[in-house]
């Protein structure tokens, strides 16, 4: 999307260009030059008015939806309101109460990541995401071998500030618990090691430093141990206010639902989206096309990185192109003002 140069525009231009922007988001309607004259109470024509919308047009900021008389804004008359026109609403009191009030309370229930976005999406009448990912989710400190009734064995693994993982399986031939012992035990005292790439570096020494029978079982348990490590590491994605999205007249037909309900199940190309706000820590917009997965390209994203916690998080909404921009961006600061930034320690 190449964007306009800031000074393309003369004020004039600058001021038909919010207004079709902001009547556009609060009415869902192409906006006409007779409509912008009556509702800013602007002095000038309504043909002045048209030729400006035309040159608004031409630049790539406005489109001319079918045979109607309104133009409605691209994707880059968007991007350039949300730039160089936007100025943030101010959250009344009751919105910054009823948050304060959602945060106090979630906080105080350790459930911050659960409670967030139901409340965040009820003041923006938006879809709320937030994605949490541990601090250091990558150091491996804990590692157990155990042996269960039937021969089975399952092998747990721990990450600093996150969850205990674990699995089970079968070996081909019985394991006497002292060479399970062993075998744990070499593994403890290499402990911690960097994510996936630690452990399979020592799976590979165990194949070559470790006693035979004792690489006999890290082959598959040290495989195993990677696998939920990487699973573990995949951020935490929790979602409120999926009513509100998909009450958008922009996603009313089976064509345009269908993908939105697929990212809301799947979860991990939001996951990825909200990847991009990762070192954001003022609100950022990322409009359309701008996003990664095909999914919601008919959507836009607000995010920034918080703190949850111990833990690191990104706080988005996402709505139709046609998002209330002002709203969401204030509601979002202020989020961000009161749980503070997601920076790595």
């Amino acid at each position: 999307m190449t964007q306009p140069s800031p000074d393309i525009l003369d004020e004039r231009l600058r001021r038909i260009l919010t207004f079709v922007v902001e009547c556009h988001v609060s009415s869902g309607e192409p906006v006409g030059s007779q409509y912008v004259r009556a509702a800013y109470h602007l002095s000038i024509s309504p043909a002045t008015i048209r030729n400006a919308m035309q040159q608004l047009e031409e630049l790539g900021l406005l489109s001319h939806p079918h045979t109607s008389a309104g133009r409605v804004p691209t994707e880059l008359g968007y991007r350039y309101y949300v730039d160089h026109l936007m100025r943030p609403e101010s959250l009344t009191p009751a919105t910054r109460r009823a948050l304060d009030e959602a945060l106090e309370e979630a906080t105080l229930a350790g459930a911050l990541d659960e409670r967030l976005p139901p409340a965040l999406a009820h003041a923006a009448r938006q879809l709320a995401v937030v994605s949490v990912r541990p601090r250091d989710s990558s150091r491996v400190h804990r590692f157990e071998l155990v042996g269960l009734e039937g021969g089975e064995l399952l092998v747990a693994v721990g990450i600093e500030e996150g969850p205990l993982g674990t699995t089970t399986w079968r070996p081909a031939n019985p394991v006497e618990t002292n060479t399970l012992r062993g075998a744990e035990s070499w593994v403890r005292a290499s402990l911690p090691v960097s994510g996936v790439a630690g452990i399979d570096a020592l799976a590979a020494r165990a194949r070559t430093e470790a006693r035979p029978e004792h690489a006999a079982i890290l082959e598959p348990a040290l495989h195993l141990a990677a696998r939920l490590v990487a699973g573990m590491e995949q951020p935490a994605v929790r979602l409120g206010g999926a009513e509100h999205i998909a009450a958008q007249p922009e996603f009313q037909t089976p064509d345009t639902l269908r993908p939105l309900v697929t990212v809301l199940a799947e979860r991990e190309p939001l996951a990825r989206a909200l990847e991009a706000f990762a070192a954001a820590y003022l609100p950022r917009v990322s409009i359309g096309h701008e996003h990664a997965p095909a999914a919601i390209q008919s959507c836009s994203i607000v995010g920034m990185a918080v703190a949850i916690g111990p833990s690191r998080a990104v706080i988005g909404l996402m709505g139709p192109v046609r998002m209330p921009y002002r709203r969401i961006v204030a509601l979002l600061s202020y989020v961000g003002e009161r749980l503070g930034p997601g920076r790595d320690s």
